[in-house]
């Protein structure tokens, strides 16, 4: 190796998982060098930007184990052999293998693979927050003890949690974490906001015609929450913490397409080929004056939502007791529903509505069941309890492994 040029050493690395080469550094000065140039994070980006075994997985904030559904294989990008939510729960336990707090939750998801973790205390008269990789186990503390005058107590279930990303040219500079005050009694939202940059948290009240915001999606910057208006209509919230604008300039309402329609499903978004997707089953108004629902699918553009996909949902969807669960994040022509009745998992294709339809589980010893997906490599698995109650959040590992600058401050 030690005759081999830094471009030809770079080809190799880079043919490699990222838990693999991160190693190498350790090895000696010239691989370190190597693997940290941005020569090598471009090269390894464009060697796995059209990799189909991506793992990703849908999480819940409402249980200790969060993984809900986990589509995961040996991923060529991280290597990995388990699912997502195994590295969350292993990370959570860890965190509080001491038994010093009494609950250690995710609390909110990152588009780069990092998790939000709040932690309360026995006493309840601390609690910590953390940001955290769960695979590669790197973790930065987060203090609240110098919240804006008011807010020094953040209590877990009067909130809700966000972390935004800024990533330029491959490069990640920095993360904004928010959270958001949801009393129901309140009609005005209170958001603490806080600076990777600066190490200090701020209080926004750009969120004062909207309540009850539920969980965050993070995407490019932004944070989008299905939240209400003084009208009781659904809306999706959005946040963009890295533009110039300031206060309410900085914060964008889409009142959802189908408002005023007769929907199936309860409304959620989820993210896919970086943007925010929307779906659900309408029923339209024939010519004819007769009614026919359709399965239609929306994508968030900066002009307002645009219809990209518009099928018959065909009568098994209809038919039976599903609900819908998300749009595959690399795979915007394949959607999923689940039926808690028929135990059952259903695939759509989104362009031609046809359908694969899974009743058949194996269960496994760590109580999940499994079933094969598309790629015979992967592996589907579904959390027994899931239900439509539960609020799911999509999380996705990235294709580079960003460090989590550590710019705290204290006063």
């Amino acid at each position: 190796m030690d005759s081999l040029t830094d471009d030809i050493c770079a080809l190799v690395l880079a043919r490699l998982p990222i838990k693999i080469f991160t190693g190498f550094k350790l090895v000696c000065k010239q691989w370190k060098s190597i693997v940290e140039s941005p020569f090598f994070r471009k090269l390894f980006m464009s060697m796995h930007q059209n990799s189909a075994s991506s793992s990703w997985s849908i999480m819940s904030t409402d249980h200790v184990d969060p993984e809900m559904v986990g589509y995961y294989n040996q991923c060529d990008t991280w290597g990995l052999k388990r699912p997502l939510g195994s590295f969350i729960k292993s990370f959570l336990n860890h965190k509080n293998r001491n038994h010093k707090y009494i609950r250690v939750s995710a609390v909110a998801y990152s588009d780069v693979g990092w998790i939000l973790i709040y932690a309360m205390s026995k006493t309840n008269e601390k609690s910590s927050l953390y940001v955290a990789n769960p695979v590669s186990h790197e973790c930065v503390e987060i203090f609240i003890d110098f919240l804006p005058k008011g807010f020094e107590r953040i209590r877990f279930c009067l909130w809700q949690w966000g972390i935004a990303t800024r990533v330029e040219n491959g490069i990640l500079l920095g993360y904004t974490v928010v959270v958001v005050n949801q009393r129901l009694s309140n009609t005005k939202l209170s958001c603490l906001i806080y600076s990777s940059e600066t190490g200090l948290w701020s209080l926004d009240t750009s969120f004062s015609n909207y309540y009850y915001c539920q969980n965050s999606i993070s995407l490019n910057g932004n944070l989008h929450w299905l939240a209400q208006n003084n009208d009781y209509q659904e809306v999706v919230l959005s946040m963009d913490f890295y533009t110039n604008s300031t206060g309410s300039d900085r914060c964008r309402v889409s009142p959802f397409p189908d408002l005023g329609r007769t929907t199936k499903f309860k409304r959620s978004c989820t993210p896919c080929h970086g943007f925010l997707m929307y779906m659900n089953i309408v029923c339209a108004t024939k010519v004819d004056g007769s009614l026919e629902e359709k399965l239609c699918v929306w994508r968030l553009q900066s002009e307002g939502w645009q219809l990209i996909s518009e099928i018959s949902p065909g009568p098994i969807l209809t038919s039976f007791n599903y609900s819908s669960m998300t749009i595959n994040p690399f795979d915007a022509k394949t959607a999923y529903f689940w039926s808690m009745e028929q135990k059952s998992l259903l695939y759509i294709n989104l362009h031609n509505g046809k359908s694969v339809f899974y009743n058949q589980f194996e269960l496994t010893s760590d109580g999940r069941t499994m079933i094969p997906a598309h790629d015979p490599r992967a592996v589907i698995s579904l959390k027994n309890a899931y239900t439509e109650q539960v609020d799911l959040i999509p999380f996705v590992l990235p294709q580079w492994l960003y460090r989590i600058p550590n710019t705290v401050r204290r006063v």
